[in-house]
């Protein structure tokens, strides 16, 4: 099964995408920020990233270059 990380901090709309993932019954993992995104990354493994790139904290840009960083270390 997929793990996803979903970033988003508009909770209407977190909670339209994480309604549509429990209906397509996949694993998912909400984070309203950047900084809980760059957290949960360091903390787990995620099979697919939804990533706003206006997030509170740290931008969708950052969060992105970290995810680009880290996945160059294990690959």
């Amino acid at each position: 099964m997929l793990k996803i990380l979903i970033a988003e901090d508009e909770e209407p709309i977190a909670n339209l995408i994480r309604m549509n993932l429990r209906r397509a019954v996949y694993s998912f993992v909400w984070a309203p920020d950047g900084e809980k995104a760059a957290d949960l990354m360091d903390t787990e493994k995620f099979d697919l990233v939804l990533l706003d790139v206006m997030l509170p904290d740290i931008d969708g840009f950052e969060v992105c270059r970290r995810l680009r960083a880290m996945d160059n270390k294990i690959g």
